[in-house]
Protein backbone atom coordinates (compact mmCIF):
# COMPACT_ATOMS: atom_id res chain seq x y z
CA UNK A 1 0.00 0.00 0.00
CA UNK A 2 2.31 2.68 1.13
CA UNK A 3 4.43 2.06 -2.44
CA UNK A 4 1.82 2.99 -4.40
CA UNK A 5 0.78 6.03 -2.11
CA UNK A 6 4.07 6.79 -2.47
CA UNK A 7 3.93 6.90 -6.31
CA UNK A 8 0.79 8.88 -6.04
CA UNK A 9 3.03 11.83 -3.84
CA UNK A 10 5.81 11.61 -6.46
CA UNK A 11 3.52 11.97 -9.40
CA UNK A 12 1.49 15.20 -7.87
CA UNK A 13 5.03 16.94 -6.03
CA UNK A 14 6.60 16.03 -8.99
CA UNK A 15 9.53 14.46 -7.60
CA UNK A 16 11.24 10.39 -7.65
CA UNK A 17 9.05 8.01 -4.97
CA UNK A 18 12.80 7.07 -3.61
CA UNK A 19 13.01 10.58 -2.77
CA UNK A 20 10.45 10.47 -0.56
CA UNK A 21 10.25 9.60 3.15
CA UNK A 22 7.77 9.55 6.31
CA UNK A 23 9.15 12.24 8.08
CA UNK A 24 9.00 14.59 5.46
CA UNK A 25 6.02 17.34 5.52
CA UNK A 26 3.78 17.71 3.24
CA UNK A 27 3.81 21.56 2.46
CA UNK A 28 7.34 22.31 3.07
CA UNK A 29 9.62 19.18 2.43
CA UNK A 30 7.21 18.24 -0.83
CA UNK A 31 5.78 22.01 -2.02
CA UNK A 32 2.64 20.60 -2.04
CA UNK A 33 -0.47 22.79 -1.27
CA UNK A 34 -3.98 21.95 -0.38
CA UNK A 35 -5.13 21.51 -4.48
CA UNK A 36 -1.95 18.97 -3.83
CA UNK A 37 -3.46 17.20 -1.31
CA UNK A 38 -7.12 16.73 -2.35
CA UNK A 39 -5.70 15.64 -5.47
CA UNK A 40 -3.70 12.90 -3.26
CA UNK A 41 -6.93 12.22 -1.20
CA UNK A 42 -8.93 11.81 -4.20
CA UNK A 43 -6.34 9.43 -6.28
CA UNK A 44 -6.05 7.21 -3.12
CA UNK A 45 -9.91 6.98 -2.87
CA UNK A 46 -10.07 6.01 -6.54
CA UNK A 47 -7.11 3.34 -5.91
CA UNK A 48 -8.05 1.57 -3.26
CA UNK A 49 -12.25 2.13 -3.42
CA UNK A 50 -12.87 3.86 -0.16
CA UNK A 51 -13.61 7.59 1.02
CA UNK A 52 -11.17 9.66 3.19
CA UNK A 53 -13.37 11.84 5.43
CA UNK A 54 -12.87 15.61 5.04
CA UNK A 55 -12.29 16.13 8.92
CA UNK A 56 -8.71 13.87 8.40
CA UNK A 57 -7.61 16.81 5.56
CA UNK A 58 -6.22 19.11 8.88
CA UNK A 59 -4.33 15.84 9.96
CA UNK A 60 -2.27 15.42 7.10
CA UNK A 61 1.03 17.55 7.18
CA UNK A 62 3.71 14.37 7.34
CA UNK A 63 3.82 11.93 4.87
CA UNK A 64 3.89 9.36 7.52
CA UNK A 65 -0.06 11.03 8.07
CA UNK A 66 -1.19 10.00 4.78
CA UNK A 67 0.13 6.05 5.20
CA UNK A 68 -2.07 6.57 8.45
CA UNK A 69 -5.12 7.84 7.08
CA UNK A 70 -4.89 5.10 4.66
CA UNK A 71 -4.29 2.33 6.46
CA UNK A 72 -6.81 3.14 9.04
CA UNK A 73 -9.45 3.62 6.34
CA UNK A 74 -8.86 0.69 4.52
CA UNK A 75 -9.00 -0.94 7.84
CA UNK A 76 -12.42 -0.34 8.36
CA UNK A 77 -13.36 -0.83 5.32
Amino acid sequence: MNEKILQILAEVAGTDAASISENMRLADDLGLTSFDLADIVVSIEDEYGVSIPDEVFPTLHMVGDVFAAAKKVLNDA
